[in-house]
């Protein structure tokens, strides 16, 4: 079983962390590999490596973002799995850990046991197309949530404080901050959305998101309804909502509420096109990905998950 670990997660704490998960694991006489990864982007390479040398086993160590690299990683550059019999797991330890939330994992040792056991599922995977601010085209798949607009712009400014902000404050008190902040730049934005090829839809905001799973922002239910083995995204739009409006709903989202809202609404899609008459910026499972205009695909059941 290989373990890629980013100690960098989790504001530096992932490397104390995996010390101590690594003995548990091995007190339950699992063969241990690790791979340290000392840069962005190189746990996408190394899972590609390790799958195409015949690893079976393959652990993201660390945040939202570890994961979906490995996520990345398990697919090659078609999109296609490298190979149906690996799984994929997950050790949580990030700045928000969304995913473990979606997953009903409480506590580590519902971590720790999942990865140990031998049950695995089949659940689905997303696959968004945009590009770099100068133009560049990106491919790359996720498996939580893409957000447009505010969202990217948050996730920008709470990367961003990593090395500037005490460890002792908390990734939701540091996703609200940086929410509040991008706040002050808030513009409307003319959207241009497309489900599953029909008809373009127009809309006025610079907030939506893309969610294969139920949260971001360190535990905010944006879409409480989304199933991670239904074959389909849930897509959180809002039309017209202002600074004020979000500021208000900002204590609701926690729990979902924010979806009783008129000016929120929920559609599911298998693949979505969104372009804007000014780029916006785009976040990838709590990653700054590129910018619009981006095309996004379920990949149903494309990727087997321990747990």
């Amino acid at each position: 079983m290989l373990f890629i670990v980013n100690p960098t997660s989790a504001r530096g704490n992932t490397a104390a962390f995996w010390r101590n998960a690594r003995l548990e694991i091995e007190r339950r006489r699992i063969e241990v590999r690790e791979y340290i990864t000392n840069s962005s982007g190189e746990a996408v390479r190394v899972t590609r490596d390790a799958l195409r040398q015949g690893e079976r086993k393959i652990i993201a160590v660390g945040g939202d973002g570890t994961l979906s690299e490995v996520v990345s990683g398990y697919f090659n550059e078609q999109g296609e799995a490298i190979s149906r019999d690996a799984v994929i797991g997950l050790l949580p330890s990030g700045t928000g850990s969304d995913f473990r939330r979606t997953l009903a994992w409480r506590t580590k040792s519902d971590a720790m046991d999942a990865i140990c056991s031998e049950s695995s599922r089949l659940i689905d995977a997303g696959r968004i197309e945009l590009a770099t601010p100068d133009g560049a085209p990106i491919v790359r798949c996720f498996i939580n949530i893409a957000s447009i607009g505010l969202g990217g712009d948050v996730v920008a400014r709470v990367n961003s404080w990593r090395r500037e902000w005490p460890k002792w404050i908390g990734g939701r008190e540091r996703f609200v901050a940086a929410a509040l902040l991008a706040l002050r730049d808030y513009r409307f934005r003319t959207v241009s959305v497309e489900f599953d090829d029909g008809p373009a839809r127009e809309i006025r905001t610079n907030f939506l998101l893309v969610a294969n799973g139920r949260y971001a922002g360190s535990g905010m239910q944006f879409a409480p309804g989304a199933q991670i083995d239904d074959g389909q995204f849930d897509v959180v739009l809002t039309d017209r909502l202002g600074r004020l409006g979000i500021l208000k709903e900002l204590p609701f989202i926690a729990r979902g509420g924010h979806v009783n809202n008129p000016r929120v609404s929920i559609s599911r899609c298998r693949s979505i096109y969104i372009t804007s008459n000014q780029p916006l910026s785009v976040e990838v499972d709590g990653e700054a990905a590129g910018i619009t205009p981006a095309r996004v695909t379920i990949m149903p059941g494309a990727l087997r998950f321990l747990g």
